[in-house]
């Protein structure tokens, strides 16, 4: 899994279909089963790799602190303040997935709330 620290923020820059497969081997569900919406008005900065502007993607709820940035061009996703203690790859994975088990949990709670 090709995995890139920012220098700046210490977020985490993955690539699209490794963030799936990591997710699928933890038995998490693929990110497009994950949900989430977009905040139009969080400025994101641009993608690393293409220099488009990112899009926010909060995990469902306007007060909720899980969220992530992803490039609509080349589907890159950038994590970014939960993971500046990442100090090598295996434990960027590591948080990586807790961040995505994190946001799984809160996506079943909504559900259970609203059934």
């Amino acid at each position: 899994m090709t995995v890139r620290k920012c220098g700046e923020c210490g977020g985490l820059w993955v690539d699209v279909a490794d963030l799936n497969r990591l997710l699928l081997h933890n038995n998490l569900p693929g990110l497009e089963s994950l949900g989430g919406k977009m905040d139009a008005d969080a400025m994101s900065g641009q993608c690393p790799d293409c220099q488009v502007d990112l899009v926010t993607v909060v995990g469902g709820e306007r007060q909720h602190p899980l969220h992530y940035d992803s490039c609509e061009s080349c589907g890159g996703m950038f994590l970014e303040s939960e993971f500046k203690d990442a100090t090598d790859g295996k434990q960027a994975v590591s948080e990586i997935v807790a961040f995505f088990k994190a946001w799984s949990q809160t996506k079943s709670k909504r559900k259970a709330g609203a059934a």
